[in-house]
């Protein structure tokens, strides 16, 4: 990775050291609401942190002022919130809902306050909040108030913010970010501005995609940031908030972090240790990945006359657009999909792909591999996709760990 250009600092450590990685910019890319997006872009990595970033040219906002002005999050499920399986319980729940429930579980909240939802679309996760504290008073904030005849319909909700984030006086016992602190140009003034909003005792919580687990986060077009456990604790430091908790194991190749303001962070709440900067490693093999997960796919795309694609998020969209008029069908578990079409093609439910026809696992290995025993019982091919390019991190090179301390996660719940 090396390019001499003058390039911006580190988003995270403000450093030099970033380098681009020119392989990326040959990847067809995707958007963060599931349609095909040209290759291009400019990713880079940063020698002293190892946080991973695009770079915020003049292209990189043209581009994704287009992804904005038509974006419909969850159109595939005619606007349900795609299923996650809930690790605690091992059942499909929609995502909001599990984190709904760890927040008021694991951190007490109080049966009345004030949420701000930052990013908060057409109102997942305030009526997920909602139906956990029906007392609390709900804000939101997005860029615009095209859906706000349908967050008027969320119980408890108040109003929403539009405009510059730090036109927001009002002070919140609560301040959600649910996959969208990854799309701000400048992610450390957005929760500087956030900490100040919090209420004594208030907490901010984010949730986002972890691309140590999720090879796929890479091709996200609009996605400005993508985090490690370890980037996004050094990003709530060098904003003034003491992190609480740093989870991977809420939703899976996700993180769950939680941070208070300095004053109100005690060290029994906080995470154990510094967040030491850690090179990735792993960004080069990822991308090799990619290519090594899409020709195994052409391959037996080619090989098979009823071909499919399980998946329609990301990684499944990303793999259908490279393969094109190869793909026959979609397969997915989520009620709300299955019977519609993508991409122009049906979305079937496992029991209803033919016998005689494969469908490829567009999803991370370890993914695959729990998906594919369940799919044991169905008479189609299933295909697993390559292994891991990498081994999982060990613990105690930079990861947090959370420490015990009243109504919080006890005991560390990073997995490795």
């Amino acid at each position: 990775m090396t390019d001499h250009r003058d390039i911006p600092r580190c988003l995270v450590c403000h450093g030099g050291g970033l380098q681009l990685v020119p392989a990326y910019s040959r990847l067809p890319r995707i958007t963060s609401d599931c349609r095909p997006f040209p290759a291009g872009g400019e990713l880079a990595q940063c020698q002293d942190c190892g946080a991973v970033q695009k770079l915020p040219s003049a292209i990189w906002r043209a581009e994704i002022t287009q992804i904005y002005s038509r974006y419909q999050a969850y159109y595939q499920g005619a606007g349900n919130e795609q299923i996650s399986f809930d690790r605690a319980t091992g059942t499909p729940r929609r995502r909001s809902d599990i984190l709904a429930d760890r927040l008021s579980e694991r951190f007490a909240l109080a049966q009345s306050g004030a949420l701000l939802d930052v990013g908060c679309g057409s109102g997942v996760t305030l009526r997920a909040l909602s139906a956990k504290r029906p007392a609390w008073h709900l804000d939101g904030y997005e860029l615009d108030d095209h859906n706000l005849d349908t967050l008027r319909s969320v119980p408890g909700f108040r109003r929403l913010h539009t405009g510059p984030i730090g036109q927001v006086r009002s002070r919140y016992e609560l301040v959600t970010m649910i996959h969208s602190l990854e799309h701000f140009i400048d992610p450390a003034d957005v929760l500087r501005e956030l900490s100040m909003r919090l209420a004594r005792g208030g907490m901010l919580f984010i949730e986002v995609c972890n691309a140590e687990e999720n090879p796929f986060d890479i091709l996200v077009a609009d996605h400005m940031m993508h985090f490690s456990p370890a980037t996004l604790g050094m990003l709530l430091e060098g904003a003034g908030l003491s992190p609480v908790a740093i989870a991977t194991d809420w939703v899976g190749r996700e993180i769950s972090a939680a941070a208070r303001s300095s004053e109100d962070a005690t060290p029994e709440q906080g995470v154990a240790g510094p967040f030491a900067p850690r090179g990735w490693a792993r960004l080069g093999a990822t991308l090799a990945w990619l290519e090594r997960f899409t020709e195994a796919a052409r391959e037996a795309a080619r090989a098979n006359r009823r071909f499919g694609v399980f998946g329609t998020s990301i990684s499944g969209t990303w793999l259908a657009s490279r393969l094109g008029e190869r793909v026959e069908f979609f397969v997915d578990e989520d009620p709300s999909r299955i019977g519609k079409t993508h991409l122009g093609r049906p979305i079937l439910a496992p029991s209803d792909v033919p016998d005689d026809a494969v469908a490829y696992l567009a999803l991370t290995p370890a993914t695959a591999r729990a998906l594919h025993a369940r799919l044991i019982g169905h008479c189609a091919t299933w295909l697993l996709p390559p292994a891991e390019p990498f081994a999982a991190p060990a613990r105690g090179r930079g990861t947090p760990f959370v420490r015990s301390g009243a109504g919080e996660p006890t005991p560390a719940n990073y997995r490795p």
